[in-house]
């Protein structure tokens, strides 16, 4: 599977803070976990005042037994100094990777030279208001490029930052692609997607309009988004549904995929034609074996 497929396996992307009274159960076995992938936070999640027993609670997540949860794990640290400090633990390969937080084209190669232990990838967040330029967009695509870009789980968009950028936060109702970001959204994702890179959506931080989400994730999946950031675990079964595969959209990519297919045909009321639409066929069959089919 293409590396920029991969990051569908990430599913609904649960943040938890890593001091969670139930975290040790989910990554020890003693609970299911609740998401795909988890990321244990020392940023948003934490007061200022929980910052130092947050960084003990990796020492010791580090010291301890192997993990036994199915999820991948993620540490998102608070600074780029944190990170250096959490990538000198012993172990600290236990976990997947790192979510940077605020990546600038400036700091993109310092944070993947910290990601280099056995087997960890990293998940750089693009949130802060110089990314209203697209300029500033193609400049940390093309600094990330120069390192190997299969190493990026994939790249997460932060839309709360976003939105705080202007001034303005979520309403109810009311999709990330129907309010100001939509733009930004689409701009940001297709800079990276069509470079290559697996593109995560942001978080809906109203938790109890699962309509709401529903749509938002459905044109998250429509515009190539791998994978979406929860904060809930009621969100989870919500965002994972909206990524499974229709049949219809099954049945076009696997007769586009077949080595017998004619140049250009119809099915199912569509045109469909494997020179142009193959890589769709591609990452629908990714889609499928990760999500099944509605």
């Amino acid at each position: 599977m293409h590396h920029s497929f991969r990051g569908y396996a990430l599913g609904a992307t649960l943040y938890m803070p890593v001091i969670h009274p139930k975290m040790e159960d989910f990554l020890f076995g003693r609970m299911s976990a609740p998401a795909s992938s988890i990321v244990l936070c020392l940023e948003d999640a934490l007061h200022d005042y929980d910052v130092r027993r947050g960084v003990e609670q990796v020492r010791a997540l580090c010291r301890g037994g192997p993990f036994s949860c199915a999820a991948q794990v993620y540490i998102r640290p608070r600074s780029l100094d944190m990170a250096r400090t959490l990538a000198g633990f012993h172990n600290i390969w236990k976990f997947d990777g790192f979510v940077a937080p605020k990546v600038m084209p400036g700091t993109a190669t310092a944070w993947l030279d910290i990601a280099r232990g056995p087997g960890m990838f990293l998940m750089p967040t693009l949130e802060s208001a110089a990314y209203f330029d697209p300029g500033q967009v193609v400049a940390v695509r093309d600094a990330l490029a120069r390192h190997d870009c299969g190493r990026i789980s994939a790249i997460r968009l932060g839309g709360n930052d976003l939105l705080g950028a202007l001034g303005l936060r979520r309403q109810r109702g009311v999709t990330s692609w129907e309010g100001p970001l939509g733009w930004a959204l689409s701009m940001m994702s297709s800079i990276f997607i069509s470079a290559g890179y697996p593109v995560a959506a942001p978080v809906f931080d109203i938790i109890d309009d699962a309509d709401t989400l529903r749509r938002e994730a459905e044109r998250d999946v429509a515009a190539g988004f791998v994978s979406k950031t929860a904060i809930h675990p009621e969100q989870v079964p919500v965002i994972e549904h909206a990524f499974r595969v229709s049949a219809e959209d099954l049945r076009q990519a696997s007769a586009i995929l077949d080595s017998g297919a004619q140049a250009v045909f119809r099915t199912d009321g569509a045109m469909c034609e494997p020179s142009t639409h193959r890589a769709w066929a591609n990452r629908t069959m990714a889609r499928a074996e990760v999500f099944g089919q509605k």
